[in-house]
């Protein structure tokens, strides 16, 4: 059944991926913008549909590959589902750590999926690609739930990602995790959350988060700038980020708007192929974290898409794998991740 429902799911991606749109002033018939004006933003010279096909396929291998965490117990990891932060379904997180008593430092993991629940209901699966290796690598892992759209729209999504941050700094120590020494990331919309509770000054004073804690962050494939005309050349792009927007305020979802150059140490990520979120939301975020005095670091890694800048998390080769886990090695060390060890 999960195989059957992960083929329809990306027969039905496919299919938007695919729907016409004529751009103003189109010469060719039959080209779209996304076909005309993308390329630019990817290193091959593969046609976009070909990049396409082989990370969709490698993202359903990696759905078989890998269990979600609920049908993969772990005897060596302590795991906690279903833990609330708030009163409504979805605000919730899971806990995962290595069994003892052991505080340990905290990863904060915001998913993927477009802010969306119509492509990919079950949000949280998503933790099943790199949990388990930050587990073994001695960090208690937080993975958020959040409310979705088309039901609940913008800011829903960024208030209960620090609604549940708010949580982690008052209560992770009951669950083996230090308050004081938190690493935030997401990827794809999560990447996009990851940055906006971060650079998001006024979610940091509403919710009253101490933002001291967070020693780095990593936004993985984000859409860090709504106003760049390139998010909208693929069809798709445009009915996903219009259903988590609506009439929004798309400088307020940003996170390039809300750059003070006080935020603590950052890898920013992104497939040097990625044919669905164009790696410039990557580059501008980074260019601004530097203009504004930040310590920054940018990895457009060649040869990634989209989805396997994440899906793969783990196995050997890996290259987000690599760079996260020197990274987080740097600013957020434990005995089992160090620059002695693994990540030299």
């Amino acid at each position: 059944m999960k195989r059957i429902a992960v083929f329809l799911v990306l027969c039905f991606m496919m299919l938007v991926f695919s729907a016409p749109m004529v751009a103003e002033g189109e010469t060719t018939p039959g080209q779209t913008d996304y076909e005309l004006y993308y390329p630019q933003f990817v290193d091959s010279k593969e046609p976009l549909s070909v990049l396409q096909d082989k990370d969709l396929s490698n993202w359903v291998n990696a759905n078989i590959k890998h269990p979600i965490l609920t049908d993969a117990p772990d005897p060596n990891r302590q795991d906690y589902f279903n833990v609330p932060y708030g009163t409504d379904p979805l605000q919730n997180i899971s806990i995962h750590h290595l069994k003892g008593n052991k505080m340990r430092p905290v990863i904060f993991y915001i998913h993927g999926g477009g802010w969306n629940n119509a492509l990919f209901p079950e949000q949280n699966n998503n933790s099943r690609y790199a949990v388990p290796t930050w587990v073994a690598l001695g960090y208690t892992v937080v993975a958020v739930n959040y409310r979705l759209a088309p039901k609940d729209l913008y800011p829903a999504q960024i208030e209960d990602c620090a609604m549940a941050l708010k949580w982690v700094m008052d209560n992770i120590k009951r669950y083996n995790g230090n308050p004081n020494k938190i690493a935030v990331t997401g990827e794809s919309s999560g990447g996009n959350l990851a940055a906006l509770l971060v650079t998001g000054t006024k979610w940091h004073q509403k919710y009253n988060l101490n933002m001291n804690k967070v020693k780095c962050w990593i936004p993985i494939s984000g859409v860090h700038d709504f106003s760049l005309k390139e998010n909208y050349y693929l069809p798709l792009m445009q009915v996903v980020i219009g259903s988590f927007l609506k009439e929004g305020d798309k400088t307020d979802a940003s996170p390039v708007a809300h750059v003070t150059g006080k935020e603590p140490p950052s890898l920013v990520i992104h497939g040097g192929d990625d044919w669905l979120v164009p790696r410039s939301n990557s580059i501008g975020l980074y260019q601004k974290l530097i203009e504004k005095g930040a310590k920054s670091e940018l990895q457009i890694i060649k040869g990634y898409w989209h989805c396997n800048t994440i899906v793969n998390y783990g196995e050997h080769g890996d290259i987000p794998t690599q760079l996260i886990n020197k990274f987080l090695a740097k600013y957020l060390p434990t005995s089992e991740n160090n620059l002695g060890g693994c990540c030299k």
